[in-house]
This record gives C-alpha cells, sequence and structure tokens, in this order.
C-alpha cells in the first residue's frame, strides 16, 4: 500500500468519525439555541464553556501538543515506540500538576468574579463549573496526539462525538426535565460537558493501552525534555496569543448586544462544520507524516506530504466557503429556526455565516501551515503570526464597534485578522523551511477558485428556483430540504467534475469516494 494510499484511508476513516462527532454537535447546537434562544443565559453558557476550551487549546490541543509530536516523532524513530510513550509519561507527570493548579486558580477566580460583578453571576457560576474539563481534554489530547503518530487515528473524533452525546443528554434529558429554570438547565449542561470529557479522556487512553502503552513506563530523557521545553514556551505564547484573540471577539459579542454572542457562536459553528469535517482529518493525518519525514531527514516527503495537505485543503475549503455564502440564509434557517430561534435571528447569523466563510479557506490553511512551522522548530514565528492577528483583530474589532457595525463589525475584524495570520505563517515558512514549499500551490489555487465561483452560481441559481417552485405546495423545512440537497448535489457534482477533467492531483481521492457510490450501479471510474 503506497504512502498516498494509507494517508487517504486514514483520511477518509477520521473524516467519517468526525462527521458523526459534527452531526450530534449540530444537534447539540440546535438544541441549545431551540431552549435558550438568542437569550442572555445562551451567552453565558457559550462564554463560559469557551474558558476551558482556551486552555484546551492553549495547552492540550494547541502548544504542548505541538511541541511534543515532533519530539516524540523523533524519539519513535531513533528509539522505537515503547521509548516514545515512556518519555510521553514522563511529560505527563511533569504538566499534570500544574493542570491541576491553573484549574483551582481559575475556580477560584471564577467565584471571586461572581462575587464582585453580580451582573454576569450566571457566566461565572458555569465558567466554574466547567473549568474541571480543562484537565481532563488537556491530558487526552496528549494521549490523542500520541496514538496519531502510532497510526490509529478516529479515535479523538469518537471521543468528540461521545462528549457532544453526553452534552445533549445532559441538556435535552435531564436538564429539560429537571430543571425549571434556563440557569438549572444550563448546570445540567454543563454536567454533561464534565461526562463527555472524562470519556474523551479514557478513549484515546484506550486506544494507547492497545498500542502497549502501560503506565509504568518510563523513559526520562533530559535532552528531549530541554527541546520540547525550548519549543513549548513560544507555542505557548502564540497558542494563548490566538486564544485570547477567540476570547476577545467573543466577549465583545457579548457585550455588544444580548443576543450577539449566540448569532456569533452560531456562524461560527456552522462554518467549523466543514472546517472540522476535512480540514481537521487532513491535518490530523498530515502532522505526523510531517514530524516523521523531518525526523528521517527526507526533503521530498515533506514538500510531497505539505503540498498535498494544501491542495486537499484548497479544494474543499474554497469550494464549500463558495457554497456557505451562496446558501447561507436557507442553511440557517433549516439548521437553527426552531423554539426560541427565530426567523429575525437566523437572517442576522446568516449576516456573520458570509464573513466568517470568507476566511474559512484560510483559516484551514494556518493549521497545516502552522504544523509544518512546528515540524522545522519554528515554534516562535507561530507566536509572532498570532501576535498580528490579534492586533488586528482588536483594532478592526474596535473600530467596527466605534462604527456602530454591531457583531457583523466584529466578524469581519476576525476574517480579516485570520487572512493576515495567514500570510504572515507563509511569508515565515518561505524564510525559514522553504523545504516544505517546493510544488507550487498557484494553478490548483486559481482551479479551485473557479470551480467554487461557478459552483456557487448554480447552488443559488438553483435554490432559488426550486424554493420560488415548492411554495405553497410543501411545509417549508420540507422545501428548504429539498431545495438545498438538490442545488447544493448539483453544485458539487459540477465542481467534482470540473476538477477532475483538469487533471487535479488530489483527482484520485476523489474518484475513490465517488466511486463507494457509484459501486452501487455497477459502474467504476479508474484511481
Amino acid at each position: 500500500m503506497t504512502e498516498q494510499t494509507r494517508q487517504y484511508q486514514a483520511m477518509a476513516k477520521t473524516a467519517s468519525w468526525t462527521m458523526v462527532s459534527r452531526v450530534l454537535g449540530l444537534f447539540r447546537d440546535q438544541l441549545t439555541a431551540a431552549i435558550f434562544g438568542a437569550s442572555a443565559i445562551g451567552s453565558a453558557f457559550i462564554l463560559a464553556f469557551q474558558i476551558p476550551n482556551l486552555f484546551r487549546r492553549l495547552l492540550g490541543e494547541g502548544a504542548l501538543t505541538a511541541a511534543i509530536v515532533p519530539v516524540l516523532a523523533e524519539k519513535s524513530v531513533k528509539d522505537g515506540k515503547l521509548a516514545a510513550f515512556g518519555f510521553l509519561n514522563f511529560v505527563l507527570r511533569k504538566v499534570f500538576p500544574w493542570m491541576l493548579g491553573l484549574t483551582m486558580v481559575g475556580i477560584g477566580t471564577a467565584l471571586l468574579w461572581a462575587l464582585l460583578r453580580p451582573t454576569d453571576n450566571e457566566a461565572a457560576i458555569l465558567t466554574a463549573i466547567c473549568l474541571p474539563y480543562m484537565p481532563l481534554i488537556c491530558v487526552a489530547a496528549l494521549f490523542t496526539s500520541a496514538v496519531n503518530l502510532s497510526g490509529r487515528f478516529g479515535l479523538a473524533e469518537i471521543a468528540s462525538g461521545v462528549l457532544n452525546l453526553c452534552m445533549i443528554v445532559g441538556l435535552g434529558v435531564f436538564g429539560d426535565n429537571l430543571a425549571t429554570t434556563d440557569m438549572g438547565k444550563a448546570i445540567w449542561l454543563c454536567a454533561g460537558a464534565l461526562v463527555g470529557g472524562t470519556f474523551q479522556l479514557l478513549i484515546p487512553l484506550w486506544g494507547l493501552r492497545q498500542e502497549g502503552w502501560h503506565s509504568r513506563l518510563s523513559h526520562i530523557d533530559h535532552e528531549a525534555w530541554k527541546t520540547l521545553s525550548i519549543a513549548f514556551l513560544p507555542a505557548v505564547l502564540g497558542a494563548g496569543v490566538q486564544q485570547v484573540n477567540v476570547l476577545i471577539s467573543r466577549a465583545l459579542a457579548f457585550n455588544v448586544s444580548e443576543a450577539g454572542l449566540m448569532y456569533y457562536y452560531v456562524a461560527n459553528r456552522i462554518v467549523e462544520l466543514p472546517i472540522g469535517l476535512f480540514s481537521a482529518s487532513i491535518a490530523v493525518v498530515i502532522f505526523p507524516a510531517l514530524a516523521t519525514a523531518f525526523a528521517s531527514r527526507d526533503v521530498p516527503a515533506l514538500a510531497r506530504n505539505y503540498g498535498r495537505g494544501m491542495r486537499l485543503v484548497l479544494a474543499i475549503n474554497v469550494g464549500a466557503a463558495f457554497g456557505l455564502a451562496a446558501l447561507a440564509v436557507p442553511i440557517v434557517q433549516l439548521l437553527f429556526q426552531y423554539g426560541r430561534f427565530t426567523a429575525g435571528n437566523c437572517i442576522s447569523t446568516s449576516n456573520l455565516l458570509v464573513l466568517f466563510a470568507i476566511a474559512m479557506p484560510f483559516y484551514a490553511m494556518i493549521s497545516i501551515v502552522t504544523r509544518a512551522l512546528n515540524v522545522a522548530g519554528q515554534t516562535k514565528v507561530t507566536f509572532i503570526a498570532a501576535i498580528h492577528a490579534l492586533i488586528v483583530n482588536v483594532i478592526g474589532s474596535l473600530i467596527g464597534v466605534w462604527m456602530g457595525k454591531g457583531v457583523e463589525g466584529l466578524a469581519l475584524a476576525n476574517a480579516v485578522s485570520t487572512i493576515w495570520q495567514y500570510l504572515v505563517l507563509r511569508h515565515y515558512l518561505k524564510k525559514h523551511a522553504p523545504e516544505f514549499l517546493t510544488e507550487s500551490l498557484l494553478k490548483p489555487s486559481v482551479q479551485v477558485i473557479c470551480g467554487s465561483l461557478v459552483l456557487a452560481f448554480i447552488s443559488f441559481q438553483s435554490y432559488t428556483f426550486l424554493h420560488n417552485v415548492f411554495t405553497g405546495h410543501l411545509h417549508e423545512k420540507l422545501n428548504l430540504v429539498i431545495s438545498m440537497s438538490v442545488s447544493g448535489l448539483a453544485g458539487m457534482i459540477f465542481y467534482a467534475i470540473y476538477l477532475d477533467k483538469l487533471g487535479y492531483p488530489e483527482r484520485d481521492l476523489l474518484r475513490g469516494y465517488a466511486n463507494k457510490v457509484l459501486r452501487i450501479f455497477g459502474v467504476e471510474l479508474k484511481t
């Protein structure tokens, strides 16, 4: 089996489980919007859950993971898998007490916040309840990094699906039936998140046990620890600034209007569906491949894997961005117009969705470029790029608020800062590690942009026609489902055929997926 085939299979497996997780996550968000509406309690929970997620991405999926994966890959290549697992245990024993300490400090700070600012009492209490999620998910992220490096993909996505299921049960079963107030329901939602976080730790731990990991393994390598420590500081600063950037945007949205943060969150979650489903799957598989190639000093493999990851990200995310922008209003109406989330709320959210869609391809490409820089040991430049993004976002957000643009101004500032961050990262990658960039992306970029423009035109025009035809004859939700499904499918089929006929480098992956459907009809494309 070739390297490319193994990667495609791993991406498909990861994407499949991610789809399950994202569908459950979408249902969780729909349930949250339907029960809380665009209310203060709904926004308070979003802000509260953002706090432990900030630390998760800072310490778990962010800086510590970015720093440790290249070190584990180096140890695995030189000393074997068990030595890498032993070093992982050494790292856990070093950092876990700090994670617990940060959690206790965070809980105390949240309770103090509740005392000093009674107007923010709900958000502060919910934050205190959610904070124990942070150490659980940070350790889970480290376990996931190690198990992915061993070639077992999909466990983190399964764990995310379990998290979403626990939160759905917490809110929809216990909260909706046992709580009499919105605050009581939100507390049950937090409890579901903590139970789900426990499963997120246990599932990748099971995968590591299958690969031969044991808690008693220990491999104290001071040289590797020094390398990790040097890489960690700039990585944590970069990830920290980036997460502060996200937190600032959401805090400003929370204060712009009572419903502002809910609109901002819903639009952002819709954009995260294609990013999480495909782009994250690509990055998860490509990262260990880049780390192993770098550890083996295989320069051709570095360029090959980086180019493959970027071309896949471009093909998927540019098309998805144009499609989301073209069908923004019906997408939000179909997914979220339930219960207390009204038609007016959907229109306000769809405006933000268009702005977020502009930045979506750049956000996805950032995930690949950042991993390449981490592999090359250039974690400090991710900090510099994050500072750039923070400055652009803060200045743009303040200008937007000053001009009275509301959450739309915040979304636009966020989009501009994302684009600028990618350009800065790309500049530093070319400067410090040009071996990643030997395969040109100009031609693939032009191909996907031209195809995406036609995709958006076909999708919008066919949706408008079908929706008008069915209006008055079908229930509105059924009308939305049929009109969007047919128009979206027509746009995607054109886009797939277009890329295939142009000989897009990754068309073998596209044909492989198409064959799974065509075999039902006794037809098969060459791959």
